[in-house]
């Protein structure tokens, strides 16, 4: 059953919670309770209040540090903290079945290998568009065994949305992973006057302060974890291998032709962030730095040639801990004057290439984090390009690392079209493809790479010649994006649905993206 359709029936049964447990307590230290409990000395209620408040402040003290990273820098590395995994959540669905045992999810809180704890955070609103795309984040890294910590930050969401949201997610993302998380957080996305008056409304502005506000208050993330790497990624980014900070393998790593004499190092490490490679360039350069970040920023120093090199970068984003917590403090203050500058998409991502500017942080810019757009130079297509277009499709539903290279991320902000059947595009995707009752996805035919050379996607005036290459890179985005929601469909189905759902593969994307305009007169 879908968020949206458990709304009624999940918040009447949070509000007998609530009552239950109210009644409970009133139970248990009423005076009067007629025996039924015993009473309590007023010094042990004493030495308990005190006792808590102590471990409370400390709690608090050594998650948020006077706010300033270099706090968490001077602590030794043998002081970091083991995090407190909690049990998983599987009373409330006592049927659920993750793809992982619980020791195999336990042996994946460290990465065996560079023995480093990784966070993947993403970040969204409370909306149903960005709620099934988050199903597929952490259904990709249960699958693939994504070592660390993965969170998606909800930001904005009303009380009732939020009950709902927490209900659901414990319902049927955290039996996934006790490594699963769900973090609140205000409504960041309000665009203000200089009096402070909301004018309008930025939702990216989540981004930077969902961030912030997710290292400073997260139940499992403490500014002492200095050698934690934190991932940030966008909520349609659905994983093709496990993300780690190694890229000392050339076989499944691409840099640039023009950085290839500027390689600053092969892993993350502390003052050495990565990022995928965006094709914005040293746009951000243009903008009125002193106005942004201060008449003696350090952003100023770099030139063109160096602004294409080290900042043209966008998610993936990786850094240590103490590093993601500068670049968040400073791209939050600098997101707003930006965006008064240039009120465009882009503006939280100038932002950022600024923080890490101003900050000296240069990063290791690398193509293969992601393919997205098929016609991009600066991603890992080069990856994909050796696969041959026989072979195409069949990869795409099984993706094999060890048969050919793959990039990291699958980002699906583009529509994907191979002649004029075959379509997948996020924006016009159902919102209620979750529901039991409703059909998976028809799978295009394995010689899709081979049987069309052009593309008509739903609202292109003309059909689109295509080259071999290009038509070898669609059918993969095509193959792989059904693919993945059918079987994200089908898993959360088995779990969620009583008799199974309906697991009919009989809709194509195309006719659901007709049905769309037809529904609102487009």
């Amino acid at each position: 059953m879908s968020l949206r359709s458990r709304k009624q029936s999940a918040m009447q049964r949070s509000d007998d919670k609530i009552a239950t447990s109210t009644k409970g307590k009133r139970k248990s230290f009423d005076p009067d309770g007629g025996g039924k409990g015993e009473a309590v000395s007023p010094m042990v209620l004493v030495v308990v209040f005190v006792v808590i408040c102590l471990l409370g402040g400390w709690r608090e003290y050594t998650k948020v540090t006077g706010s300033s990273p270099a706090t968490a820098v001077e602590l030794e590395p043998d002081q970091k903290q083991q995090l407190t995994i909690p049990l998983p959540h599987r009373e409330l669905n006592p049927n659920f079945k993750s793809l992982l045992t619980l020791e195999e999810d336990q042996a994946l809180e460290i990465h065996e290998k560079d023995h480093t704890r990784y966070h993947i955070v993403f970040s969204t609103d409370c909306s149903p568009y960005q709620h099934w795309q988050s199903y597929l984040v952490f259904f990709s890294a249960m699958k693939l065994r994504q070592p660390g910590h993965v969170t998606r930050i909800a930001s904005g969401c009303e009380d009732d949305d939020a009950a709902l949201m927490n209900d659901w997610f414990h319902e049927h993302i955290q039996g996934m992973s006790t490594r699963f998380h769900l973090h609140l957080t205000p409504r960041f996305s309000g665009v203000k006057d200089e009096n402070g008056k909301i004018m309008g409304d930025y939702k990216f502005f989540n981004k930077p302060f969902g961030l912030k506000h997710w290292m400073e208050h997260a139940e499992h993330m403490s500014m002492s974890q200095i050698d934690d790497i934190v991932i940030l990624i966008d909520p349609d980014m659905l994983l093709l291998r496990p993300l780690t900070g190694d890229f000392s393998d050339d076989r499944e790593v691409v840099f640039g032709p023009k950085r290839l004499d500027h390689i600053l190092g092969r892993k993350v490490e502390h003052g050495l962030p990565f990022a995928q490679t965006y094709g914005f360039g040293a746009q951000w350069q243009g903008l009125d730095l002193e106005r942004i970040a201060g008449k003696d920023t350090p952003a100023k120093q770099y030139d063109q040639s160096e602004g294409r090199i080290y900042f043209p970068a966008g998610p993936p984003y990786m850094a240590m801990v103490p590093d993601m917590y500068q670049i968040a403090q400073k791209w939050s203050e600098f997101v707003p004057r930006v965006h008064e500058q240039y009120p465009h998409l882009l503006a939280e991502m100038f932002a950022f290439c600024i923080a890490a500017a101003h900050l000296e942080l240069k990063h290791q810019i690398v193509d293969s984090l992601m393919v997205s757009a098929t016609d991009a130079n600066g991603e890992g297509w080069p990856l994909i390009d050796q696969v041959p277009n026989d072979e195409m499709c069949d990869y795409a539903r099984h993706p094999d690392h060890v048969r050919y290279p793959l990039p990291s991320v699958v980002h699906a902000c583009q529509r994907y079209s191979v002649g004029e059947e075959w379509f997948f595009g996020k924006r016009r995707f159902p919102t209620d493809f979750f529901e039991c009752d409703t059909s998976l996805l028809m799978e295009p035919p394995d010689d899709l790479a081979t049987a069309f050379d052009f593309k008509h996607p739903p609202n292109a005036p003309e059909p689109t010649n295509l080259t071999p290459k290009l038509a070898n890179r669609e059918a993969f985005m095509v193959c792989f994006l059904t693919s993945s929601v059918n079987e994200a469909a089908t898993y959360y189905k088995q779990n969620a649905c009583a008799a199974g759902g309906n697991l009919q593969k009989s809709v194509k994307m195309v006719e659901l993206f007709k049905e769309y305009k037809k529904k609102h007169g487009m």
